[in-house]
């Protein structure tokens, strides 16, 4: 498959969490950068069109864009999303605690901790599947601690996310296969805030909220900030 068929691929799929779309479409810019260069910001820009919410799409293109070898650099960042320790991190650190990832207000007053999954964590703050913005509020409303489970890509800096949330509020452009085959990634994610977010769980650990969202580890590309 040519590259640039394996990336439509990746950019139409509904089938994969944000960790498995960042490393496909990694495979995929290496195998490009290797064959045609000069297309790899366009394919990027495709990328972060069709799945605007997903963190490592826009960690990958932002590595791959600034790197001086652009195959190496998309290879290394694959690697880092398949190997991902921050669940285990994670279990680690509630180990002991009642933890709920699912569930009403019962189940949420009675825990420890709740735990959010985000696809993009930001200074302004996160995106998250829109199906767990009830479970969010829920923590918030009877006060149990809230700590998000992002990942390796998650963290964007500011200028980052401010593209990523303008992408995100506009339209994808039409896709070529009919409409009732292919998942709406803008219409299941929602933008909220960190309100009463404690900790960020990431591949170096659990930290504190304000240590995690100020330390992201990609580049802010002018090509992917810019309007295109």
């Amino acid at each position: 498959m040519h590259p640039i068929e394996r990336l439509r691929y990746v950019a139409r799929s509904g089938w994969g969490g944000p960790a498995s779309l960042g490393a496909e479409a990694a495979y995929a810019l290496a195998e490009l950068a290797e064959q045609e260069p000069a297309a790899l910001l366009t394919a990027c820009r495709r990328l972060l069109e069709r799945n605007p919410g997903c963190g490592p799409l826009w960690w990958v293109c932002a590595r791959v864009l600034c790197a001086g070898d652009a195959w190496a650099e998309a290879a290394h960042c694959a690697r880092l999303l398949e190997d991902d320790p921050t669940e285990q991190l994670l279990e680690v650190e509630l180990y002991g605690l009642r933890a709920v990832r699912h569930g009403g207000v019962g189940e949420v007053a009675s825990a420890d901790v709740v735990v959010v999954a985000a696809d993009v964590i930001g200074p302004a703050g996160m995106v998250i599947d829109a199906g767990d913005r009830g479970l969010l509020e829920a923590a918030r409303a009877v006060g149990t601690d809230i700590w998000v489970s992002g990942g390796v890509g998650r963290v964007l800096p500011a200028r980052l996310w401010q593209a990523m949330s303008v992408r995100l509020q506009s339209p994808p452009r039409p896709s070529r296969t009919a409409a009732s085959s292919w998942f709406d990634p803008v219409a299941s994610s929602a933008v909220v805030d960190l309100q009463a977010v404690r900790k960020v769980a990431g591949p170096t650990g659990v930290h504190e909220s304000p240590f995690s969202v100020s330390h992201p580890d990609c580049p802010e590309p002018p090509e992917l900030v810019a309007r295109w």
